[in-house]
């Protein structure tokens, strides 16, 4: 009897898609699609004796689709298509500072003309605002455009290469593309998107693929069950007011399988819950919805029984839960084995490290292999990442390795639900709590970030449910809103929340977590919080915000009088502060603001298209947050108007013109805001129906009352 190798390649990216500004502001689903989603079915193909399970998570099939349909372009492909000598400054640079995003060994330096540009660009000092610019400068159209068509042309992986011959001819072609090199490769890309379904489905008819899948939007599912559960494993761990909404847990399990059968045309078995995570409460869940199997890590066994016990169980076969009658099958990483896929083959040969491989599942063959059943040998792990870092994209190892599975004597590769069928389950007594990441649950809660981030979701939930109770929304409404609760409930913002991991698109995760529950807010027509507009981690003083410097005394006339009328005021610039998402062409482009000692001004600088003069003219949204909520809507057309608040205090009135800018006076008197203090500022531009922009994206402006510190500063003779 051959040992079962159950390779799990899980898919997955976060939930980038905004629908209310109808965006996709990072470019993973994309490239990752293009590379390691594209090439595992290529190498899977050639093989036809190995099988294997594909574990999908529903919101990457979502967004594939919005993708492939066009209803949607990622803002990295809006950007690579623009044309390089139109290109502006803000722009480049942003293209110099994420246009490099992809590991330097493998994929940048094996091409001289990637390399050249990257060594131009960070082959100095640590850039400065001043020094990013001043770079973009000195470089050329083609400079730019080459590095446009670089960083897609990087992650194509090996599928793409064999298949279309016409990629080594760029490479080979190295430098002085030109534009319409640029749209083959981009349109190249989307190509390759549109046939992933088709690849897989066929793979899956075949029985070759098993698909199996995560809960829909990759929540850790007990911590949505109760956030308490946490302690199980950590009776220490600090905690957040409690979030317990077990039925958030059950529908996003119910709608993945739906969404599942819907793609594939057959239910899906077996699920492997975000990041391996389970509790009993999740195997009983399961098992009333029928699911036949689930995945989690061999530490979570090894804490399912009394250490002196843990001789009797072992990964290398399969559980139920004794006492549950329908109980779904248990199955348990071996961690060695798919960590060093993950984290350590990549500095191998490919060869040896197939061998390497081969060699370790024999020896878990030859120990755990009892004589009456088979052993099982599940292997998971990240389907997509690892590849990045293997010099080759992981050909020569995956190819390698599953030449020698295909016919080894004592291995057979199999899916999950092949080998549960043949093989009997072992029972046991209970399953203990936690994921694959050191048997518990810290990655995602217990940080003093993370349990702000809960808290945050837990007032939205509350907030959703309370609504949804009154029954005064149509269906669409509510579905709509529900998913971007889902959404919020992923696993991938609270990965970066505390000290455990680090990545420069921190904040812009951040944002996208605070997004998706501000979605909530306004598919049910109400005004966000203010406490949605506040980043959950925990930095310094905000760079993209330059305050005051001086005091300014503008006309408000709509009208830039004279060149120094905000001079001394501070500055939001929308383009410039994108950091690592890029946002498109913003309508509103920037804000400066500042003082007199009576009133606060406020201009907004727009793309020119908004104030042509249209009778359907966008209507504009001012909000100011401090002991209460303002709010003032603004109409963008000439003439200066006394507009009052739409809120608490209709009273308070503004001071508003608009022409060629938007200009607006506010007395602090009326508001009652003293020297010193803090304000939030937002800004929103809408056509009645949907929200068309807002700035800053996903936060609010923060500003200070000059007091006389401030005073004092720019006093001179």
């Amino acid at each position: 009897m051959r040992a079962k190798v159950l390779f799990v390649w899980h898919m997955h990216q976060p939930c980038y898609f905004d629908p209310v500004m109808k965006e996709m502001p990072l470019p993973w689903v994309r490239l990752h699609g293009v590379r390691g989603y594209n090439d595992l079915p290529y190498m899977i193909s050639r093989f036809s004796l190995v099988r294997t399970t594909v574990n999908f998570v529903p919101s990457l099939m979502d967004q594939l689709d919005l993708l492939t349909s066009g209803t949607v372009v990622d803002s990295y492909h809006q950007l690579s298509l623009r044309t390089a000598q139109d290109l502006s400054i803000d722009e480049k640079v942003f293209l110099l500072r994420n246009f490099f995003s992809c590991p330097y060994e493998s994929m940048i330096k094996p091409y001289p003309r990637f390399a050249a540009l990257w060594a131009q660009v960070y082959g100095q000092p640590a850039h400065t605002s001043e020094s990013w610019q001043k770079t973009a400068l000195s470089m050329t159209t083609q400079d730019f455009l080459d590095l446009q068509v670089w960083f897609n042309l990087t992650w194509f992986g090996y599928a793409a290469r064999k298949t279309f011959p016409e990629i080594d001819g760029w490479i080979r072609k190295g430098t002085r593309f030109s534009e319409d090199d640029k749209r083959a490769i981009l349109d190249l890309q989307m190509g390759i998107l549109a046939g992933l379904v088709p690849l897989y489905r066929k793979l899956h008819d075949e029985g070759r693929v098993e698909i199996s899948t995560s809960p829909y939007f990759h929540p850790i599912l007990p911590l949505l069950i109760s956030s308490k559960i946490a302690r199980r494993p950590r009776p220490e761990l600090s905690l957040p007011d409690e979030f317990a909404w077990p039925q958030d847990a059950r529908d996003q399990l119910r709608r993945a399988m739906d969404r599942q059968e819907s793609l594939w045309g057959k239910p899906v078995s077996g699920v492997w819950p975000s990041e391996g995570s389970i509790s009993p409460e999740l195997v009983e869940m399961a098992s009333s919805l029928g699911i036949s199997w689930l995945a989690s890590d061999e530490d979570v066994l090894k804490q399912s029984r009394p250490s002196e016990k843990w001789r009797d169980l072992s990964p290398y076969q399969t559980y139920v839960i004794e006492s549950l009658p329908k109980s779904p099958r248990l199955v348990f990483r071996d961690r060695g084995l798919s960590d060093r896929i993950g984290f350590l083959y990549a500095r191998y040969n490919g060869t040896e490290a197939a061998l390497d491989l081969i060699s370790g599942m024999e020896r878990v063959e030859q120990m755990a292999n009892r004589g009456d059943h088979p052993a099982v040998i599940p292997i998971i792990l990240d389907g997509e990442n690892p590849w990045e870092s293997y010099p080759d994209g992981g050909y020569l190892f995956l190819s390698s390795l599953f030449e020698r599975l295909e016919h080894h004597p004592r291995l057979q590769a199999s899916t999950v639900s092949e080998a549960i069928q043949e093989i009997p389950a072992k029972p046991l007594a209970g399953v203990a709590s936690g994921s694959w990441i050191n048997h518990d649950f810290n990655i995602w809660i217990g940080h003093h970030e993370d349990n702000k981030a809960w808290n945050y979701l837990g007032k939205t939930r509350q907030f959703l449910e309370s609504e949804l109770r009154s029954g005064n929304y149509p269906e669409e409404i509510v579905s709509s809103a529900l998913r971007e609760m889902y959404a919020a409930e992923g696993s991938d913002w609270f990965w970066w929340f505390g000290e455990d991991f680090e990545t420069v698109q921190a904040s812009d995760f951040d944002r996208l977590f605070r997004i998706h529950q501000q979605n909530v807010y306004r598919f049910l027509g109400k005004d966000v919080p203010l406490y949605l507009n506040e980043p959950v981690q925990i930095g310094g003083p905000d760079v993209s915000v330059n305050q005051p410097v001086d005091y300014i005394q503008p006309s408000i006339d709509g009208m830039v009088t004279h060149y120094y009328e905000w001079t001394g005021a501070g500055v939001f610039d929308a383009v410039r502060t994108q950091g690592a998402m890029f946002l498109g062409d913003p309508l509103i482009q920037k804000l400066f603001f500042g003082f007199d000692s009576e009133t606060f001004y406020l201009r907004i600088d727009f793309d020119p298209g908004i104030l042509a003069g249209s009778p359907d003219a966008p209507l504009l949204a001012i909000r100011l947050h401090n002991r209460e909520e303002l709010e003032w809507q603004l109409p963008l057309r000439s003439g200066a108007l006394d507009v009052p608040a739409t809120s608490k205090s209709p009273e308070t009135k503004v001071l508003w013109a608009c022409k060629k800018v938007g200009e607006m006076a506010l007395s602090l008197k009326d508001i009652g805001l003293l020297p010193g203090e803090w304000f939030y500022l937002t800004v929103e531009l809408s056509n009645g129906q949907s929200l068309m922009d807002q700035c800053p994206r996903g936060r609010a402006l923060p500003v200070r009352v000059p007091d006389e510190r401030f005073a004092q500063s720019v006093w001179r003779v």
